[in-house]
């Protein structure tokens, strides 16, 4: 479970520095995500999961295709 948390931090972690600079996030990035927020996961990754969540829902993210 250690190694499994890991590796979905450091990809949350790495899609939320691409879609903070781009401003953009797929369909499929974000129903991933909503999805993550029901697993077991760190608390800075929890964090940053809601962010981008947050982020969608002010306008701030687009969502694309």
């Amino acid at each position: 479970m250690q190694a499994l948390t890991l590796k979905s931090d450091r990809a949350i972690a790495e899609l939320f520095y691409q879609v903070t600079h781009s401003g953009n996030l797929t369909r499929t990035e974000s129903h991933g995500l909503r999805e993550l927020c029901q697993s077991a996961l760190s608390e800075d990754a929890r964090d940053a999961v809601n962010r981008l969540l947050h982020a969608t829902r002010r306008g701030w993210v687009r969502i694309s295709d």
